[in-house]
């Protein structure tokens, strides 16, 4: 857990990139040709890397390459990463583990991240331990889900930090934006213009709805697509179309 205020890179830009989910091409596109990332940059991640695209695990193995090479790249944690997290601890927990199928089955795709023996690799496994589920900034603060402004601490209510989606108030002096739920690409350019106090970012990257969602949101499948980056500084939107 991030208990401290990050400090400002020196010289640098400070861009934040909402939910990924497997779509590897379109990331590093946006990373290195959209936002021409930098060492001297910082970049925070809102979660949910994994899942629903073909590339769960080249999206996490470039971030791990990022760092490694010495970016200043922050990710957070997403309620996807927590519900592979909860499974494969649930099946570390198991005396007999001859049958993988009940922990694979709950990978929804992300099978390119299990070993010959149907098994997360460590390496993921240490990843995924390691995200905090908040960065607070000078003037945001960076979560997926959002904050349950209700709770007693609503700083330790991890749960609704990766899940919430009724979130409309901020009683904070800090601009919030997260991720998590999908807003048409209308509404998050509002929102960024107007710096409103609660901005969205995740314009549904990997363009599938389910089939709820379709229903629900008929002309939304027309209006989503895209991998949305914010600057901090400048508060310039950067969209780039899924090309995976």
């Amino acid at each position: 857990m991030i208990n401290k205020v990050l400090t400002n890179p020196k010289g640098g830009q400070r861009w934040v990139v909402a939910d990924i989910h497997g779509c590897f091409k379109t990331f590093r596109a946006i990373v290195e040709k959209r936002m021409v990332l930098t060492k001297q940059d910082q970049l925070f991640l809102l979660g949910d890397y994994i899942n629903r695209g073909k590339d769960s695990a080249k999206v996490i193995e470039y971030i791990l390459h990022l760092i490694e090479q010495r970016y200043q790249v922050f990710p957070l944690r997403g309620n996807h990463e927590q519900k592979l997290l909860n499974a494969w601890q649930e099946y570390s927990r198991l005396k007999y583990k001859a049958d993988t199928i009940a922990f694979s089955s709950r990978l929804t795709g992300a099978f390119d991240l299990l070993d010959e023996k149907g098994e997360l690799l460590e390496k993921y496994v240490q990843f995924l331990e390691y995200l905090p589920y908040y960065y607070e900034l000078d003037r945001f603060y960076l979560v997926h889900g959002g904050f349950n402004f209700n709770a007693q601490n609503p700083f330790t209510d991890y749960e609704s930090m990766l899940l919430i989606k009724k979130f409309h108030q901020n009683p904070t002096s800090k601009i919030i934006i997260h991720g998590h739920q999908i807003k048409r690409l209308e509404e998050i350019r509002w929102k960024v213009e107007r710096r409103r106090t609660i901005i969205p970012l995740d314009n549904g990257c990997y363009k599938r709805l389910s089939f709820r969602n379709v229903l629900r949101n008929a002309l939304l499948r027309r209006k989503i697509g895209n991998l949305c980056g914010l600057n901090l500084d400048t508060f310039e939107l950067i969209v780039q179309k899924n090309i995976d």
